[in-house]
């Protein structure tokens, strides 16, 4: 197993208070808040495509959509 020394963060909002630099929490706060809203981090969408525009939601279904798009 390969153990990450740094964090791998991709997420662009870096004025966000639940990306990992303004916290030592790492993902946990990101995750919660997402699961919470019934939604998948941007980190996700961004391991398809770091071309975000098309979106208009962050839920299950339009990381489905998205992914179909643009795999």
């Amino acid at each position: 197993m390969t153990l990450i020394a740094k964090h791998f963060c991709n997420c662009q909002d870096l004025k966000c208070k639940h990306h990992p630099s303004n916290h030592s929490k790492g993902c946990d706060p990101c995750i919660a808040k997402n699961l919470q809203a019934n939604e998948i981090p941007a980190c996700f969408f961004r391991a398809v495509s770091e071309d975000l525009s098309t979106l208009k939601a962050y839920n299950f279904g339009d990381f489905a959509r998205f992914y179909l798009e643009n795999k």
